[in-house]
């Protein structure tokens, strides 16, 4: 059984990780990743809401990706989002149109989980030495799009959750005067239960390098804490800010960009800790058999006089 980290341990832990981190240029990074998940956001909504709507109401799941979207980043934000999902909707006037936009849509969506792929691949010192024909490609934009299916599958199940806690809430009646905090004590376990799940599949499939689940789940964990505090305090920040006042119409696109920043900042960061944590626990990533882990050596040239 394992024992709990003690602190000094935590805190080398996080040092390792940063400097790690530090070292892999962070904000390129979480820049190119908000720049790309700005123009994935929108299909990735659109492809959950096809292809849960098959079972459930599309205007139910549409509604439900905005709210809960809007609770982070406000609601002129997500007005925006809803928006955009509306405009491309209505370009799906034929059943080819509909066919060549979802294809399009799954090659906008899928290039960003490529662009964290590699960005983790690179926090974890591995590199890809026989994957570069079609075959692998289309392999690696399939895990993508599983990858998008699990997290629409998280999702519902949180709005489930949610529901079922609406529903206990009316029934029961206890603690009084108490409720309130215990019901939403319980909402944020779940929540960040889920977002642990989430980041798991992530750093368990996404990249081409794997360790064992017990450290992927311990190192998903910490990087949903993160996210978890850092949401509030975001959440916090933002609504005592008038940004508006700077960047005028701009505003909810630059929330926007601010927050997926921020989630793959920390998403980053988590990752470097997951690799301090499995080299502690001597059970480090390895590479996939189609990848190989590779070091970095500051070596001196020297110049010969002519």
């Amino acid at each position: 059984m394992n024992k709990m980290p003690k602190p000094a341990t935590i805190l080398q832990l996080l040092r390792a990780a940063f400097r790690e981190f530090k070292q892999n240029e962070p904000l390129r990074m979480a820049a190119a990743t908000a720049f790309f998940a700005t123009f994935a956001m929108p299909a990735i909504f659109i492809i959950l809401i096809q292809v849960f709507g098959l079972v459930i109401s599309p205007r139910f799941i549409g509604r439900s990706l905005v709210e809960a979207l809007g609770g982070v980043i406000g609601p002129n934000s997500a007005a925006e989002v809803r928006h955009t999902l509306r405009s491309v909707r209505t370009l799906a006037s034929t059943w080819y149109i509909a066919s060549g936009g979802f294809i399009f849509l799954l090659f906008v969506s899928t290039t960003l989980f490529k662009v964290i792929k590699d960005s983790v691949n690179q926090l974890w010192k591995i590199r890809v030495v026989n994957g570069r024909g079609v075959m692998p490609q289309l392999k690696q934009r399939g895990i993508s799009f599983l990858v998008i299916l699990f997290a629409g599958i998280f999702f519902l199940a949180t709005l489930m959750i949610e529901g079922g806690v609406a529903i206990a809430r009316e029934q029961l009646d206890f603690l009084p005067g108490k409720e309130a905090v215990v019901w939403s004590v319980f909402s944020q376990i779940v929540s960040l239960t889920v977002v642990t799940g989430w980041f798991t599949i992530l750093f368990r499939y996404l990249p081409d390098g794997h360790t064992t689940w017990r450290v992927t789940m311990g190192g998903a964990f910490f990087t949903a804490l993160l996210f978890t505090l850092g949401k509030f305090l975001l959440r916090f920040l933002l609504s005592y800010s008038n940004m508006s006042t700077v960047y005028g119409t701009s505003t909810s696109f630059v929330l926007m960009l601010l927050f997926i920043f921020y989630c793959a900042f920390i998403f980053y960061f988590g990752a470097c800790f997951l690799r301090a944590w499995a080299n502690h626990k001597q059970q480090p990533v390895v590479p996939n058999p189609h990848a190989e882990s590779y070091i970095l050596q500051q070596v001196k040239t020297e110049t010969l006089d002519r």
